[in-house]
């Protein structure tokens, strides 16, 4: 006998549904998902177990409520092929749930723009919002992540198969009128890896090398492609850059060094040693800050750090931005909001959970009531 252990994470919205798996065993129901396997709900995701006999092909399906019209879709929509698993060993089977059938929104869509900064292509994902498609008059603030293959799509996201869910808050966020309907744009690396065996991702993000250029493409030629090809709203205050890790700070230092195009910024567990951990006070970004004589008013950047693993040491470097930025004029709570978030870690997993507060602080309208009544009534 084998034992099989499911541990699923669910989308954002009403995360504590029920979770069942329904497939081609008994012990999941037999295709019959009055009888499929419910999963428990506990710390954040959904368990369950069964045994099987050894060398049993398990074929199965994820729905909400034992219901067949809220079966998990892939981050597209779309209804993905049974779940396939050879079992002959006890496992452990992870999932990340993109989205339930009867609850997906919004559109997805690929892109790519061509960098002379960068002399090559960089392939995009783009989000539409649900009005995009029924409004055609109205116009959207445009939120920027770096390491695109993370920010919508479970299965593209490097080892953990866990992505920001940017999308999912976005849609959930908007609908309960804490921040604007928004497009998201999710710029991809290449994959692959250059000179010094550095990966072509961290090659684009850091600041070491090529991340100035990088942040250039994104500030000069990337938002005039942008705006160019979608119903933006084409102003500083109405543009949002941000990442986690690496990827935090070449959108933060964007953000300062083109705070004519974007004048929101968050910083998810932000490296800002690089990639050789330098000390903080040597930090590209410190120096950005620091050459400012004034930092842009109006702008507001959101960035936190957890207390486990990698970033439990990232709290001295936070502390000394606070300070740098203070001495530039702004204003905690109102220019900038640095959380030490209690259990936090340096992971796409957390990193997913964080993400809605930094959405609320950087883009809401309760703290920016003036964005608001900007944004109501916009169109061509």
């Amino acid at each position: 006998m084998a034992r099989v252990r499911f541990e699923i994470l669910p989308p954002i919205e009403h995360p504590e549904q029920s979770v069942c798996v329904c497939g081609n065993l008994r012990a999941l129901g037999g295709w019959d998902a009055e009888h499929a396997l419910r999963l428990e709900w506990n710390c954040g995701i959904h368990v369950g177990e069964i045994e099987v006999d050894a060398g049993v092909t398990l074929e199965y399906k994820l729905l909400r409520e034992g219901d067949w019209e809220a079966e998990a879709v892939d981050a597209w929509g779309n209804v993905p092929p049974n779940l396939r698993r050879d079992l002959w060993f006890d496992a452990t089977i992870h999932h990340t749930i993109a989205d339930w059938k009867d609850r997906y929104t919004g559109r997805l869509a690929h892109d790519r723009v061509h960098s002379h900064a960068l002399a090559g292509w960089r392939e995009l994902l783009v989000w539409l919002p649900p009005s995009y498609s029924t409004d055609h008059a109205r116009r959207f603030p445009v939120l920027y992540f770096n390491d695109g293959a993370n920010v919508f799509d479970p299965e593209t996201s490097p080892m953990t198969k866990v992505d920001l869910a940017a999308d999912e808050w976005v849609r959930m966020l908007a609908a309960e009128r804490a921040i604007p309907e928004a497009i998201i744009v999710a710029i991809c690396h290449p994959e692959g890896f250059g000179e010094g065996m550095r990966s072509d991702r961290d090659i684009d993000l850091s600041l070491e090398l090529g991340g100035v250029a990088y942040a250039h493409f994104l500030a000069e030629e990337l938002v005039p492609a942008i705006d160019a090809r979608y119903r933006t709203i084409a102003r500083t205050e109405a543009r949002l850059i941000g990442g986690a890790s690496l990827g935090a700070l070449n959108a933060l230092f964007a953000a300062i060094e083109h705070s004519d195009v974007f004048g929101r910024g968050i910083g998810l567990s932000t490296a800002f040693g690089d990639l050789d951990m330098a000390p903080i006070e040597e930090s590209p970004l410190f120096d950005a800050i620091a050459s400012h004589v004034a930092l842009r008013e109006g702008a507001k950047f959101y960035l936190d750090y957890g207390t486990e693993g990698l970033d439990r040491g990232y709290g001295p470097a936070h502390y000394s931005l606070a300070g740098l930025l203070r001495e530039k004029g702004w204003e905690d709570g109102r220019e900038f909001h640095i959380v030490r978030v209690i259990g936090g870690s340096h992971d796409e997993r957390s990193w997913r959970r964080r993400l809605g507060d930094a959405l609320r602080f950087s883009i809401g309208f309760d703290q920016d009531p003036v964005l608001e009544e900007e944004l109501v009534g916009i169109t061509e």
